[in-house]
């Protein structure tokens, strides 16, 4: 999705608190049930979405399978749980009495139309329960295949194509210049770094969610979660900082301290006896000319290889929203932790946004068009 703001704008006004219901008045409640339903099926759709495209990223890095990714492996996941999760939707909610009356949009114009996928997400109908959970797949895709992009700074162009509005498969990177090297990293420190990376990344976005669509549920509005006041759920901030903590000491455990994101990585070219090397202008041009590529290592000036700093192949700025170029820079495993925060929870914001139109989750809620029942045969 391309940002808050554009959200935002099109959703239904937060006129109306979310009534406090126990378990037993949710199977009274049609409402309330298919509201948690949908919440819980899109979890199992975005938990799938996200581990299954990084577990192919993670192996074709280690040149475990060739890739690219998505693979056909990791599209069948994604295809059945897209069929299951729009089963148990349908099977819990009713468009106009269910869906529309909790807020929800009648169409899918939940951003800017453009070119890329977020234009396709726009202009899908919504006059079924069947469409309105395709449409909601449809948003919530796009934005997790940018997030892995930025993630995966070294397959970025692997999993949108185009970085801009254009992509077909990934909401706007923002300013995504200068591009990191795209390659696959190899069975190394470095991309042992990549795959913590992808993972605490992963985990935090998923958590984040989690913690607020919980609280959400339970009766309270983002804001009151988020501020502790939520008299049902009193611990979101609490819970909001640990999952903070764990994805910054997993990505230091593996990134280290002395590691420097870096648009490309260090390379040796070894040719002939002991640690003799050569220049070459990448690794390809290294191997066509018979030499050896050395990661880690630099060919010095008395032409052998020696040990280089670390670096991890990334983003030298944090891609933001468009009309935000350059993004804030990164130079540090501090800097590539905030950046990851920064992404992490403005993705979360807007689908909160949309999973909650009556949650008071949107900066500037305005009104969603007015449904219009049709008679039922």
């Amino acid at each position: 999705m391309c940002c808050t703001t554009w959200i935002a704008r099109t959703l239904v006004a937060a006129t109306a608190s979310i009534a406090v219901l126990t378990p037993a008045a949710f199977a009274a409640d049609p409402q309330a049930l298919c509201h948690k339903t949908v919440v819980k099926q899109l979890e199992k759709f975005k938990k799938t979405v996200l581990k299954a495209h990084s577990k192919c990223i993670d192996k074709e890095n280690k040149l475990v399978i060739p890739g690219p990714c998505p693979d056909a492996a990791t599209n069948l996941k994604i295809a059945t749980i897209n069929s299951k999760v729009k089963a148990k939707i349908v099977d819990k909610c009713l468009l106009f009495a269910d869906l529309l009356a909790l807020g929800y949009r009648n169409d899918c114009n939940y951003g800017p139309g453009t070119l890329g996928v977020d234009g396709t997400c726009a202009a899908l109908p919504v006059t079924t329960v069947d469409e309105f959970a395709e449409c909601m797949k449809c948003w919530k895709e796009a934005d997790f295949r940018r997030y892995l992009a930025i993630l995966y700074a070294s397959h970025a162009v692997e999993q949108c194509g185009a970085l801009d509005g254009t992509s077909a498969t990934c909401s706007d990177l923002g300013c995504a210049t200068p591009l990191p090297e795209q390659r696959n990293l190899g069975d190394n420190s470095e991309g042992d770094c990549q795959k913590r990376i992808g993972k605490a990344g992963v985990k935090y976005l998923l958590k984040r969610e989690k913690i607020f669509e919980k609280c959400m549920l339970k009766g309270c509005d983002k804001p009151t979660c988020l501020s502790g006041g939520c008299a049902l759920d009193l611990t979101v901030p609490v819970k909001l900082e640990k999952a903070e903590l764990q994805k910054k000491t997993a990505i230091e455990d593996k990134c280290g301290g002395n590691r420097v994101p870096s648009l490309t990585s260090n390379f040796c070219c070894r040719s002939g006896t002991g640690n003799a090397c050569v220049s070459a202008a990448d690794r390809a041009a290294c191997e066509s000319a018979g030499g050896t590529v050395q990661e880690g290592k630099t060919c010095g000036v008395d032409d052998t290889c020696t040990q280089a700093p670390k670096t991890i192949t990334w983003w030298a700025s944090c891609p933001s929203e468009p009309g935000a170029c350059p993004g804030t820079a990164v130079a540090t495993i501090a800097d590539l932790i905030a950046c990851v925060d920064s992404t992490a929870d403005g993705i979360v914001d807007d689908l909160l946004c949309m999973q909650f139109p009556n949650g008071n989750a949107c900066p500037t809620p305005t009104s969603a068009p007015t449904p219009t029942p049709t008679p039922t045969p």
